[in-house]
């Protein structure tokens, strides 16, 4: 096996626990420009402090995935089959059968598991695969085999192909076993939610907002939520739940307001106004008209992409949040919450907390951070940066 030798901060980033490998990270970068999808390759660096096997696989800005540090481990089916069912101990409790109150979740989540380039999402008896790469694509039997023996009971397997693929070729698909049904329905804390597998790269409820989601449930009592960027609506469903006297929707697809009533109905609760009113708009739109028309909410959840474009406008997270939250806190009502998230692996976690808090503890209402989120326990990371992607900052205005 060639060995090829990186950069010493590239040494340093992964002996400190990163396992992402960049192009610019190698000594010879035109060596590795060449390199292989699914090869695997020894990386050393000039003074032999690092020793490590990595699986070239390009997705975005990385070129391989480091998967050990010990030379003497292979990467072959025993060793992933090893890893998968370490993953799934970590997970004992979601997977006991004595657990019905949550039936979706996370039951691999790449390099925070050992591997990167792929996850494997668990809905109430299937699961997705996605898989970033070609390079970790040429491996995926040796995947759902280690998947189908660990876990007999599953029903069927859906596979995603998130890297470019040909026109003929079929992004989204069913590989295994029984078709899911349309809708599949799957239960989290004990609220039912809605999802489509084979039909689009979104199934219908983000996984990692979980935890955000619980909370939500559990302040929402009494209270009047706007939900933007609302998807299919799942914390407005949350809220609902919890006894919110009144919800707001706001998306801008037209899909928000047939996938929303399908999750409120779901739980027995009528989605149409006065007490739950979804609608389809631009976001920033809406942001305007409440404050043109002095509305407030007592709890405002806000989960915007990285990057969107409207008709409009355009919207980068990393340089256009502290205005979106500069606006939130303008129709947080007194004594209400703001929930601030992001998903932009590119958008430092130090540097979300820092401008949120300065447009907080600027504005009128003294907005004061009490409480943030990260990714839950079935998402575990490395230290890479892209690894730990999702904030979510709750604020609180005390006038």
């Amino acid at each position: 096996m060639k060995r090829y030798r990186l950069r010493p901060l590239a040494t340093s980033r992964i002996l400190a626990g990163e396992r992402l490998v960049k192009l610019d990270d190698f000594e010879q970068t035109d060596q590795a420009e060449t390199l292989a999808e699914g090869m695997v390759i020894a990386l050393t660096d000039a003074k032999r402090q690092l020793n490590a096997k990595a699986l070239v696989g390009r997705q975005n800005k990385g070129l391989a995935w480091v998967f050990t540090l010990d030379m003497n481990e292979y990467w072959d089916e025993e060793f992933i089959t090893y890893t998968f069912e370490e993953a799934l101990a970590k997970r004992k409790d979601l997977l006991a059968e004595y657990q019905t109150a949550t039936t979706a979740f996370r039951i691999f989540n790449g390099e925070g598991d050992g591997i990167g380039g792929l996850t494997a999402d668990y809905y109430d008896g299937f699961v997705q695969f996605n898989w970033y790469s070609e390079g970790i694509y040429e491996y995926r039997e040796w995947f759902v085999e280690a998947l189908l023996s660990a876990m007999p009971s599953i029903k069927g397997v859906y596979e995603t192909k998130r890297f470019k693929v040909s026109k003929d070729e079929a992004a989204i698909s069913h590989t295994k076993g029984e078709l899911a049904p349309q809708p599949l329905i799957v239960k989290e804390n004990d609220i039912q939610y809605a999802v489509y597998l084979g039909e689009d790269w979104m199934t219908g409820i983000f996984l990692d907002q979980r935890e955000v989601r619980s909370f939500v449930q559990t302040q929402a009592q009494d209270l009047s939520v706007l939900n933007l960027f609302s998807y299919t609506g799942a914390f407005s469903v949350a809220a609902a739940v919890g006894g919110a006297k009144r919800t707001v929707s706001i998306d801008v697809a037209n899909r928000s307001i047939d996938k929303t009533k399908e999750q409120f109905a779901l739980n027995g609760i009528e989605g149409e106004p006065p007490h739950h009113e979804i609608r389809v708009m631009d976001v920033f739109d809406y942001i305007n008209y409440a404050k043109r028309h002095e509305l407030q909410f007592d709890m405002i959840v806000c989960d915007p992409p990285s990057f969107a474009r409207t008709k409009k406008r355009t919207f980068s997270a990393e340089k256009d949040y502290a205005k979106l939250a500069q606006d939130l806190f303008d129709i947080t009502a007194p004594n209400g919450l703001c929930i601030l998230s992001t998903n932009h692996s590119g958008y430092k976690k130090e540097a979300f907390i820092k401008e949120m808090s300065k447009v907080g503890s600027s504005h009128s209402g003294h907005f004061q951070l009490i409480q943030s989120f990260g990714l839950p326990s079935d998402f575990p990371t490395s230290q890479d940066s892209e690894s730990q992607y999702l904030k979510v900052l709750i604020f609180y205005r005390n006038n």
